[in-house]
């Protein structure tokens, strides 16, 4: 069952220096409204933050998870997302806000109850050459290690899509984000995105707008696009049988990327398709929950 929660407000004025330049008195403190939309506040999760000040205000920051917060506005409000690690503790994590106005920064603390999540495991025995690649392409394999995680790691300012996300192919996915696996008996990286049955050749369209970063054949992940959305928001799609891309296109939500393949290290035709925000895996099913309301007016309420 999916679940909404709300971080209510919390304010706490910083001190100001005596000679600090006070506010209008008809304009009063500022205050937040902060509020969040997930599916639930889990390891692997993308939250949506939205932050509705009481009057206008110049600068907006925030940070969780030791990672900062890409705001941007929408009409009276301030939005952003977090990516809530897959190996983050659980239990009471802050989210602090920093806004300004007057040349006067307003405080807020929400705690935030994270949950561990339930990651599923699979148990596989094959052939020892399949489980390990050949020595001959161990040197590909680090270069291109080292390429993704210099996208990943790139933030480029301003967000590129806009509105709610849609899935890249039609159904559900068929493997969990998160799940770890096991072959012949050793543990592997968790799967780092959702996982899509479709038949070879059904076309692939980007969840939304983007800009092409990568359009190649990968070692594991076979025939590879990946989007570059703006704020540090990556989607990667994987085992294409061919791309309709290239790199430094642009992209609008629904945009053709390609279609389903088998290549790479796969066992049939499926789509993989994982996200990144900030470096940080995380569930592209729930991305698409926290910001299925997105750019609509927030409905916020206000402590006393």
């Amino acid at each position: 069952m999916t679940k909404s929660l709300v971080g209510l407000l919390l304010v706490v004025l910083s001190a100001l220096p005596a000679a600090a330049p006070q506010p209008a008195a008809s304009q009063g403190p500022l205050t937040l409204t902060v509020k969040t939309r997930q599916r639930a506040m889990r390891q692997g999760e993308v939250v949506l933050v939205t932050v509705t000040p009481s009057r206008p205000v110049t600068a907006m920051e925030a940070g969780a998870f030791a990672t900062p917060i890409a705001f941007w506005p929408s009409g009276r409000t301030w939005q952003g997302l977090i990516g809530i690690p897959v190996d983050a503790e659980t239990g009471r994590r802050d989210l602090v806000v920093r806004a300004t106005a007057d040349n006067m920064p307003t405080f807020v603390r929400i705690p935030l109850q994270v949950t561990k999540a339930n990651f599923s495991e699979r148990h596989l025995t094959v052939d020892d050459r399949f489980a390990d690649p050949p020595d001959s392409e161990a040197d590909r394999i680090v270069a291109e290690a080292r390429r993704l995680d210099g996208l990943f790691t790139t933030t480029n300012d301003g967000r590129l899509w806009r509105g709610p996300w849609r899935l890249p192919v039609p159904g559900t996915p068929t493997s969990s984000f998160g799940r770890q696996t096991y072959l012949n008996g050793q543990a592997r990286g968790r799967h780092q995105g959702a996982d899509f049955r479709a038949a070879l050749g059904t076309p692939i369209h980007a969840p939304n707008a983007g800009k092409v970063v990568l359009a190649e054949a990968l070692y594991f992940s076979g025939n590879t696009v990946i989007l570059d959305h703006g704020d540090g928001l990556y989607s990667l799609f994987a085992h294409l049988s061919k791309t309709a891309v290239s790199v430094g296109a642009q992209v609008a939500r629904g945009d053709l990327l390609g279609e389903v393949g088998a290549t790479g290290r796969v066992t049939g035709p499926h789509l993989h398709w994982a996200v990144r925000l900030h470096n940080v895996s995380v569930d592209p099913l729930s991305l698409v929950h926290a910001v299925a309301t997105i750019d609509a007016p927030a409905q916020t309420s206000k402590t006393p």
